[in-house]
């Protein structure tokens, strides 16, 4: 354990020291502990490596910055409460206003500059994508080096040799597609070592080039772990399948032209992933609605891919509040850093929640995850009442233990998978899987039936697109469902729409760090930023 913990260290300062001392772009030089005999030499040395991948993952996506909330925030129907009236960092995220967001200066030490620092979100570290780019160096690393591991030890198999690949090509691929959707083209490269400067790809062709590497290796990942620790933070094979789904839905709002065999992709997708992960493997289940909250726990069997994460595990008071839970929970469900505040800082519009939930209408999130055990149900009130426990399981009582809040936070499940096939299949003119695939997320809700219980006109498209808005609340998908969708310049879909002329303009981006010019003169910034 010694050992390991050591080389943790140590390939985390060789990835940092190679991606940011470097002059040359996003360039790591080979050294003797990564390249040489010091290395790579048996299974624990793979192991470690690729652990240090997922680790990278976690802290540059998951928990040193901000970017998860983006898919809950932007451009979304939520309000900043009364009781935390410095929270401007919302309403300037809610409106789409980025340039406020991350251009406010940091105020001095002393001083009453925008006091919405003082919570320590840091909205502006989003725009460096450094930190992303260390996950797909190592993973590039990782896929192009594990094969000494064979030559090295003959009891390391070739089938171990691609699983572990097929890790290093799913992780490129995850943080690419989290690239993509923040910042549209991003720079493109599979090298283990790339020296070259390089410019900006579209980023409709690097979510194609992932789903080639993906196509090529998904098969090499098992259905599930032996190990139950390992399953859901370790790429499975349901991994890779619900994120080329994702690929390909997100090509299909880019490339009408095409977008017909996008969907059928997802179609054929879905179908692998139920029959073989549901049907045939058993590695994957839909949990009862009122044991949802375990998903967030971790590793549960819903849980396709997620970054662990727990609070009560020595998570720091500022990470927290990179959290989407820390902002919809309060005493005593949630206590954040010893404080006892009784109102959330987050709370949705009315006439949003009402639109998603009528009054009266059947549906068991509204018992499960906005009703207190007194009874109290705040969902309406626009107001710090509002409480959101999906991410609580409010079965083990008060305050936020080890097992009742684990904030596990979940990049993919099956839920979602399965939606994403829904509305593939509406697309296609399918009505009767569409429905089908809809019925089965409502029914595991306690919710009436498409389209008996419906109250969006018998409109099959626009009742799964508002289920994806009730059943994924909280998890990243709303801004990026309206972006592929081309909903977000829609006002009967997006609460703050952007326009049309602006939406072409890549309005839905997020600006980049200037610093990504330095010593690369092919890289360019989005135009509606400058």
């Amino acid at each position: 354990m010694k050992k390991n913990n050591i080389l943790h260290i140590i390939l985390g300062a060789f990835i940092l020291i190679g991606l940011v001392s470097c002059k040359k772009f996003l360039n790591v030089e080979p050294t003797d502990s990564l390249s040489g005999n010091n290395f790579w030499r048996n299974k624990d040395d793979a192991e470690t490596f690729t652990r240090e991948v997922y680790r990278l993952f976690r802290v540059g996506v998951g928990i040193d910055r901000p970017i998860l909330l983006v898919g809950d925030f932007r451009n979304a129907p939520v309000l900043r409460t009364a009781t935390f009236p410095n929270r401007h960092d919302i309403t300037y995220i809610s409106r789409g206003d980025i340039r406020t967001l991350v251009n406010t200066a940091r105020p001095e030490p002393g001083t009453d500059a925008d006091r919405f620092w003082t919570y320590n979100v840091e909205w502006d570290k989003i725009s460096d994508w450094t930190p992303i780019y260390k996950v797909i160096q190592s993973a590039n690393i990782l896929y192009s080096l594990v094969p000494k591991v064979a030559e090295n030890d003959p009891s390391f198999s070739q089938d171990e040799v691609k699983a572990y690949q097929a890790e290093a090509v799913f992780m490129r691929c995850m943080s690419y597609f989290v690239l993509l959707r923040l910042f549209g083209d991003v720079p493109y490269y599979t090298d283990a070592y790339n020296q070259d400067p390089l410019p900006r790809t579209k980023h409709v062709q690097v979510a194609k080039s992932c789903l080639e590497d993906l196509e090529k290796v998904k098969d090499n990942l098992p259905w599930t772990y032996a190990d139950p620790a390992n399953r859901g933070v370790r790429a499975m094979r349901g991994s890779a399948l619900a994120l080329m789904m994702h690929l390909n839905m997100w090509i299909a709002g880019f490339d009408e032209a095409n977008a017909k065999q996008h969907y059928e992709a997802v179609d054929r997708l879905g179908d692998e992933l139920y029959n073989g992960g549901v049907l045939e493997s058993k590695a994957y289940e839909l949990l009862p609605i009122n044991r949802v909250a375990e998903v967030f726990n971790g590793r549960s069997k819903e849980g396709l891919f997620e970054i662990p994460n727990n609070v009560n595990y020595g998570e720091s008071y500022s990470n927290t509040r990179k959290t989407y839970f820390a902002h919809v929970l309060h005493a005593p469900y949630f206590i954040l850093n010893q404080t006892t505040t009784n109102l959330s800082e987050l709370t949705y519009q009315p006439y949003y929640m009402k639109m998603l939930y009528p009054d009266g209408e059947q549906d068991g999130r509204i018992k499960n995850w906005f009703t207190d055990p007194k009874g109290n149900n705040y969902m309406y009130s626009g107001t710090g009442d509002f409480t959101f426990f999906k991410f609580f399981n409010l079965a083990l009582g008060e305050g936020n233990t080890a097992q009742s809040l684990g904030n596990y936070q979940i990049m993919m499940r099956l839920a979602d998978a399965i939606l994403l096939q829904a509305e593939a299949n509406a697309d296609l003119g399918n009505d009767a899987k569409a429905t089908q695939l809809l019925n089965m997320i409502r029914s595991r809700a306690e919710a009436g039936l498409y389209p008996a219980s419906n109250n969006y006109d018998n409109n099959l498209k626009d009742a799964i697109y508002w289920e994806r808005c009730k059943e994924l609340m909280g998890e990243g998908h709303y801004y990026y469902d309206l972006v592929r969708t081309g909903k977000l310049y829609k006002g009967a879909y997006s609460m703050n729409p952007i326009t049309y002329n602006d939406f072409l303009q890549e309005a839905w981006t997020w600006p980049i760090d200037p610093k990504a010019m330095n010593n690369n003169p092919y890289m360019t910034l989005n135009n509606y930023w400058k």
